[in-house]
This record gives C-alpha cells, sequence and structure tokens, in this order.
C-alpha cells in the first residue's frame, strides 16, 4: 500500500511550493533575533525560516512565543492567555515524550500541532484539516482500508462541501476501526510524514523535514484533491421502488 501511496504523492511533488503555499503572518511580537532571519517576501521561504529560527525559543517559560503561535501565526485569536491554557500547553509538553495525547488536548490538535511542529520540527508536523483531509484521500486511493485519520473541523469551504470521513464510510461501511483513536493518532501521522519524506523527495532537508509534506498535502487540499474527488467517485442512489 505505501509503495502505492509514494506513487500517487509522487505526482504532486514537482508543486512548486514556493510559489502556491501562501500563508502569510506579521512578525510582530517575535523576538528581534528571529525577525532578523526572516526573509521579507516569499511566504514559503518566510515559514521555513521561522521554523528553523523559532525552535530555540521553546519551551518559552513565560509562554509568550506559543500563545504567538497559535494566537498571531495561526490565527486563532480566541485562544485566549489564561491560567488553564498555560496548562494545557505544559500538558502537551509532558504528552509529546510520553507518545499519547489526552482528549482534551487531542480535540484541540489543530491549535496544539502548531506549537509542536516549532518545537521540533524535524519530528512533528501539524495536524490540520487541509493536511489530514488530503492524507486520506490519497490512502483511500492507495488501498487503505482502516486507520485513517480523524479530520478536525476546518473553514476552508473548499473541502468542508466534501466530507472526507462520509467518503471513507460510505466506501466501509461500518467498520468501528476505519479512524485512528485520537490518542495516538498525531504521533502516526507525524511518523508516515517522515516515513514517506524520506522516500518522496530527492532534497536531504526535505527528507529529514516531515513539514515540507504537510505544506504540499495543505497546499493541494482545496484544488487538486477536491478535483480528483469529483472525478473519481461515483455515487448511485436506488430510488424507491427501483429493481
Amino acid at each position: 500500500m505505501k509503495d502505492k501511496l509514494i506513487k500517487i504523492i509522487n505526482e504532486f511533488s514537482n508543486i512548486h511550493l514556493d510559489v502556491r503555499f501562501d500563508w502569510d503572518f506579521s512578525p510582530d511580537g517575535l523576538p528581534t533575533a528571529v525577525i532578523a532571519d526572516l526573509p521579507p517576501e516569499n511566504c514559503f521561504m518566510k515559514n521555513i525560516s521561522l521554523k528553523k529560527a523559532l525552535q530555540r525559543h521553546l519551551p518559552d517559560k513565560s509562554k509568550e512565543m506559543e500563545y504567538w503561535i497559535i494566537k498571531q501565526w495561526g490565527g486563532i485569536r480566541r485562544f485566549k492567555k489564561d491560567k488553564k491554557n498555560d496548562e494545557r500547553i505544559n500538558a502537551l509538553y509532558r504528552q509529546l515524550d510520553s507518545g499519547r495525547l489526552s482528549r482534551d488536548i487531542s480535540s484541540c490538535i489543530s491549535s496544539f500541532s502548531k506549537i509542536a511542529s516549532f518545537y521540533n520540527p524535524d519530528k512533528y508536523a501539524i495536524y490540520d484539516a487541509r493536511a489530514t483531509f488530503s492524507l486520506n484521500w490519497l490512502l483511500l486511493k492507495a488501498g487503505l482500508t482502516a486507520g485513517f485519520f480523524p479530520v478536525p473541523a476546518g473553514q476552508n469551504t473548499a473541502i468542508t462541501k466534501y466530507d472526507i470521513e462520509t467518503v471513507i464510510r460510505l466506501k466501509y461501511g461500518g467498520n468501528n476501526n476505519l479512524f485512528l483513536k485520537p490518542s495516538v493518532a498525531y504521533f502516526e501521522y507525524c511518523n508516515l510524514l517522515k516515513e514517506l519524506s524520506s522516500r518522496i523527495w530527492n532534497d536531504a532537508e526535505r527528507k529529514n523535514m516531515p513539514y515540507y509534506l504537510e505544506m504540499l498535502l495543505f497546499v493541494i487540499a482545496p484544488r487538486e484533491i477536491v478535483a480528483d474527488m469529483k472525478q473519481s467517485i461515483n455515487i448511485e442512489i436506488r430510488t424507491s421502488g427501483s429493481t
């Protein structure tokens, strides 16, 4: 299955991330040394440089950088700086070491995985709706029958119209093992991205850093993956009284 998955992903691997990846951010609130390392224009290179520079500032005792990642870089303004969230950030670091996430942390994995991806970018990647949407579809096409990744809620209108979890359930029915448990899904996701990266990319850095593949999955979700779903899925509904 993985050989087929790699072959499918390779069809997208020549996409120019430096052109297509357009997640921009304001450097306001970052340490001066980090800002100095950021290129001024290209969003892709700006994010790559941020991964490398911000790692040195995590964990942050004041937690200012963790909140900056979620609120400023991630755009999740509702994530308030308070004692409860301070404790959740502490719990995240402990649970990354343990290899299992609590329900509280896994339920907000889109937010907390952002911290993890900056804390240790050679091991962890961002787990969000677009990346898991793409990965699940590619896994489905490669022949996976169980062990898909739970998809967090997302706001991209292009992919919310095509619920990949529903597609998977329609294909395989009521199998209770279709999706990984939230407590381990994030770690399985990161491990898979690392394994795939080592076999997909020719560049040495991309082979070792899973965030390049995560960025690719993020980029192709609303355009290439949705288009492929439209072309590949054929649903027939038997109307009442039909034979």
